[in-house]
């Protein structure tokens, strides 16, 4: 988008090596960089920045200069091409501050926002399992273009809040944005050089410290439409001050979760068979993504049925997943012991609680007005 200098760094160290063109010349020659904070990622901050020769809207992340954040940033560059699942790059700053080295990761504005908090205020009609899987479909094509570039997300980095529209209409294409823990591989299986994931959305074989693959992006793929049918997280931690508890870690690792009756009564089985093959603790019995496009939940037989979001769009159980997801980020380096504790159920979980808690007075309000 940029017009002004452009330099190829061919003459550069291998190590920071750009296999496309970048910009050195000031970033505000080009854009108006605002304070609005957009999101946060794994590497920086995403801000509202306007090109000032269009007055094109944009999002701009500010990364160090690391090998990790130059990672990031050449396979955003690959995993973007021919594909309208991933969030655009579409210009890329090398500047100074002081002595200090940072990229200007210039990438289009998703004005729709986060996925959950559409869901949330959505209010011109009910939310059906068919929206559900419109969603999941998108997130899917995104996926599966990127395992046939031989990137994936890995280590729970696949997670609502990575999942962006690109407007506020009912039709907006979901994105897939944020590469911060991605990892480039044929699907060999690779060593867990680091512990770091995002405790709802880890899959069991990177807790137990073994090699992982392209299965992890499923399991995370798993959790998202758990959560996207019934509003809350199929794992947990019962202790609101540990992101990932040593009961939650068991859970995962042993696959333990259920489909309560209330809501998921109202949920074709075909939807709970896609989930449980999802999310199998086995990663070489997992299903792929290649058969999840195939899958008849996705392209046959989803219901036009309205399922209960509330603890979505109930502003205080969505606060609390934002507060746990926000916990859970922080603490992505943690790891911890295990432990005997028992397993209980989702029915334990504060978003259960507070749901049930609300068709009970729902149901007795009903009653008092026979």
């Amino acid at each position: 988008m940029a017009t002004n200098q452009i330099t190829t760094n061919a003459n550069a160290n291998t190590d920071d090596l750009f296999p496309f063109p970048i910009h050195r010349n000031p970033i505000a020659d080009d854009y108006d960089v605002s304070r609005e904070v957009l999101g946060d990622g794994k590497n920086g901050k995403v801000f509202k920045c306007t090109h000032r020769q269009t007055g094109k809207k944009c999002a701009i992340k500010i990364l160090k200069n690391a090998r990790t954040t130059r990672q990031e940033v050449i396979l955003h560059r690959r995993a973007c091409e021919n594909c309208q699942y991933i969030v655009q790059l579409l210009d890329v700053y090398e500047n100074h501050r002081g002595s200090v080295l940072y990229f200007y990761i210039v990438m289009e504005c998703m004005e729709g926002g986060e996925l959950f908090n559409r869901i949330q205020q959505r209010s011109e009609r009910p939310y059906t399992e068919r929206d559900a899987a419109r969603y999941i479909r998108m997130i899917v094509e995104g996926v599966y273009h990127l395992h046939s570039m031989d990137i994936f997300m890995i280590i729970g980095d696949l997670k609502p809040e990575n999942l962006l529209l690109t407007d506020e209409t009912n039709d907006a294409i979901l994105k897939l944005g944020d590469f911060g823990f991605a990892k480039e591989g044929n699907n060999e299986l690779m060593p867990l050089l680091t512990p770091l994931y995002t405790a709802y959305y880890v899959a069991p074989e990177i807790l137990s410290n073994s090699r992982y693959d392209k299965a992890c992006d499923i399991w995370s793929m798993g959790v998202i439409m758990y959560i996207l049918l019934c509003g809350y997280p199929p794992f947990y931690s019962q202790n609101s001050q540990l992101a990932l508890s040593p009961g939650m870690k068991n859970r995962i690792k042993a696959g333990h979760y259920e489909f309560p009756d209330s809501p998921w009564s109202n949920i074709s089985q075909e939807a709970k068979l896609t989930i449980q093959r999802m999310l199998t603790v086995d990663p070489a019995q997992r299903i792929t993504i290649g058969e999840i496009r195939a899958c008849q939940w996705l392209n046959e037989l989803t219901s036009e049925r309205s399922i209960d979001i509330s603890s979505i769009q109930d502003p205080e159980i969505r606060e609390q997943l934002q507060v746990a997801v926000a916990s859970a980020t922080d603490l992505q380096r943690r790891t911890d012991v295990d432990l005997g504790i028992q397993i209980q159920g989702p029915e334990s979980s504060n978003v259960a609680i507070r749901a049930a808690e609300r068709r009970q007075q729902e149901n007795l309000n009903n009653h008092t007005h026979c």
